[in-house]
Order: C-alpha cells, then structure tokens, then sequence
C-alpha cells in the first residue's frame, strides 16, 4: 500500500489541528487546461469512483443520447455548458476537472474563453465512463448554478385596465396621506406591474432559447384548467411578521386555476436545472402583485444611509382591504429581471399565449 495513503502529507495550522494537503496540479489553461503532458511525464491514476448508476440511468440526460464511437475505437460527447460555469468546472490550477477525469477515466475538453465554441467535450474508452462524467458535470455546474443570482423570470403582466388603474388611484391616496418614511420611489411603476410563476439563472442565449422551449412545453399542462385565467386582487398584505419594519408590500391574489398552472410550472422547470435556488426549495408559489420594494429606492452617493425597511402599520390599516377588481391571464412572459422594453414594461424574452 503506497505510503502516501497511509502517511498522507499534512500541515499543522494550529496547536492541536493538522489537515492533510490536497495535491493540486499546475496544468491551467490552453493545452494545460485540458490536461497536456508536453514533456511526456507518466500520468499517475487516480481514485476511480464506482458509477453507483450504471447504464439503466443513461438515458435520462437528453445529450447522452448523442454520444458517438469515435475512429479510436472509443466514445465522445460534446454539449452545451454556459461560459459561466468554465472556471467552477475546471477549479483552481485545473483540479476540478482533473478528478473528475480520473474518477470516470475519461478525458474532458473545455474551451477557452476567447474560443467561440461553447461545447464541453468528453473521450472515454467505456459509454459509461462518459455518462458518469457527465453526471458529475451536470451535478457541479447544478451546484453553480444554485450560487447565482437569478437573471429571468415568468410574468404574468397586470398593466391594464381595472387593476392598473384601482393601483394607481391606491397609490395616490397613499402618498398624499404623507405618511412618514413612505415616498412615490417605493412603489413599482404602473407600467410593470405583474405576478411573478418562477425565477431562473439562464446565461446565454442557448439557454435562455431552452427556457423557451420549456416553457412552450408547458402548453399541455393547461389541458384540464379552464383559460383564460381568471384573476381577483384584493387586500394588501407584507413579506414579514413586522408591518413597522416591512420591505414589501403587495397585493394578495385569488385564482384557483392559475395557481394550480404556477405549482405545474414550477416542478417541471424545477427538472430543468434553470430554477434558481429559491425555487428549487418550494413546492408552490405564491400568488402576489408586489405594491412596494424597498429595493426600488434609488441608491446615491451621499454619506446619508438608505433605509433598507419601511413603516406600513398606517397604510395597512387603512388600505389593508383594498379592492383592486379583477383581470385575465391568457399570457406568460419570460423576462429579464432589472430590464425595461421598448413600451416601459420588462424586456420580454418569449411567451406562452393561450
């Protein structure tokens, strides 16, 4: 048995504590990116990881279906991975990416960053050996993924008639009632009022054309619901217990049947990997117009410090019933988050008409 397990280098970092030290390879980038040997050293084999999947589980990634024999008698795989996700999948000096090699024995291809290819491709001797490697690349760029902020979000707009209309009379009413703290950035423009069915991290513009045809795919999730959507908004209500220290107030949705299309939306995107990490951990939507976000106040220069909450126990107790009527869904957007279009309201990406 190598000494090197039994006696493994370690660093001692305090009186009582020493941790072993990893091995990192200095190959990074270009040829050393994608694991070159120019001066023909012999490559030491590492741990391989049993695939605790085995073939049975092959099929469920759409790309594996393109693997191909390759002239050398063994197997390749190019996919789509955003430029994003490069430097978490080949890790620091190339460690990431050398032990995903070493534990499926596989060879993996990642473009560098002025290349135009956005193809990872894997080699392997064995079709498992590439499947487990994309399972792990899949994996770490899920992981990624859940670390960034969202980019896109499902809008069902609420721009029109009654309800933007009962918004801005509400609106006006608040603000000449001149409550302390209470001021005309807080409220969301008229132009972009809307609910929201779902956040995600989409990329590039691979990935944002898959959203779409994701989102299209969910035309036959409306088979048994009754379109268009009918929509009833009354009552204001806050995110936390706290109404003298809130940070959004918004108003509360009644529609049975777009509930029940939201929560379908959100599982199937919740299969795609594109959810943001605040999706993945729900099981159901909340249905809600958002009235006030203290994220619209405008940040300046000044030493003064912007408030990050807002006092609302007057305007819930005067405006907490308030009717904003009712309106109809027969359209869901994919937006950009932070984005505004030509018509004021946000850049619109695709839709699922119905």
């Amino acid at each position: 048995m190598s000494r090197e397990v039994l006696e493994p280098p370690s660093v001692l970092m305090s009186e009582n504590r020493r941790y072993r030290v990893n091995v990192v390879h200095e190959d990074f980038g270009g040829d050393k990116w994608n694991g070159g040997n120019k001066q023909g050293r012999p490559t030491k084999k590492g741990y391989e990881e049993t695939d605790l999947y085995g073939e049975d589980d092959d099929e469920e990634d759409p790309d594996a279906a393109n693997i191909e024999e390759n002239g050398s008698g063994g197997y390749k795989l190019s996919f789509h991975v955003s430029k994003s996700f490069y430097g978490g999948l080949i890790g620091l000096k190339g460690s990431t990416k050398r032990r995903i090699e070493e534990e499926t024995r596989s060879e993996i291809y990642i473009p560098r960053q002025h290349e135009e290819s956005s193809h990872v491709t894997i080699k392997a001797k064995d079709r498992s050996q590439v499947c487990a490697a994309l399972r792990q690349i899949r994996s770490l760029v899920g992981s990624l993924r859940r670390k960034m902020r969202p980019t896109h979000f499902l809008a069902v707009p609420l721009n029109f008639g009654e309800v933007q209309n009962r918004f801005m009379e509400l609106k006006k009413s608040i603000l000449e009632a001149q409550f302390p703290g209470i001021d005309e950035e807080l409220f969301i423009p008229e132009i972009c009022i809307h609910l929201t069915l779902g956040v995600y991290v989409l990329l590039d513009d691979n990935e944002r054309k898959k959203a779409l045809e994701e989102l299209e795919s969910c035309r036959s999730i409306l088979a048994d619901l009754t379109t268009p959507f009918e929509m009833k908004v009354k009552g204001l209500e806050i995110m936390n217990d706290d109404p003298s220290s809130a940070r959004i107030v918004y108003g509360c949705i009644e529609a049975p049947e777009l509930q029940k299309f939201a929560d379908r939306v959100l599982a199937h995107f919740q299969t795609t990997g594109f959810a943001a990490s605040d999706n993945n951990d729900r099981d159901s939507i909340k249905l809600h117009m958002t009235v006030l976000n203290n994220r619209y106040r405008k940040k300046d220069n000044s030493a003064k410090k912007c408030p990050n909450s807002f006092d609302v126990r007057e305007i819930l107790k005067r405006f907490g019933d308030f009717d904003f009527g009712s309106a109809q869904c027969s359209t869901v957007h994919l937006c950009a988050l932070n984005s505004s279009g030509t018509d004021g309201f946000y850049k619109i990406s695709g839709s699922l008409k119905f």
